[in-house]
């Protein structure tokens, strides 16, 4: 190795020594480190928690901080999903995971298209999604 390389690494390392912690290291979110409030409103999910992967559980972290300032529809709606989740089985579970990941993985556009196409089915009068569901039920069997 150059001396040129050598400096360059212990100046890298010298100053990685002042950074913080989480900036090269992300660390791991324990149910323990929640606040008595956010405990209460992930409750369903309590159990999940340490398997949920660290994007999701910086995500909710960050949404239970944050919950003062949200709207009432959307407290609601997360609220919803947890209980939702919270009774899934395992299977199901992983199976909307796979979803996910495959949904993650689809290029911008596409991921664009299924969400306008969502967004149509939920427009939908109730009797028509339902008509819907029952059609793509019939297919799917």
């Amino acid at each position: 190795m150059t001396q040129r390389r050598i400096i360059y690494f212990i100046v890298l390392f010298s100053l990685s020594l002042f950074l913080p912690a989480n900036v090269y290291a992300q660390e791991s979110i324990q149910w323990q480190q929640l606040s008595p409030k956010q405990q209460q409103i992930l409750a369903p999910i309590k159990n999940d928690w340490a398997s949920l992967p660290l994007k999701r559980r910086q995500r909710l972290n960050h949404l239970t901080r944050e919950w003062d300032s949200l709207p009432a529809s959307k407290k609601s709606k997360i609220k919803n999903r947890l209980q939702r989740w919270s009774r899934m089985t395992p299977e199901e579970k992983r199976a909307v995971q796979q979803r996910r990941e495959k949904f993650q993985s689809l290029s911008p556009e596409e991921r664009e298209k299924i969400k306008r196409k969502y967004q149509w089915y939920k427009d939908l009068p109730p009797d028509e999604q339902k008509a819907l569901r029952h059609k793509w039920e019939k297919q799917n069997h």
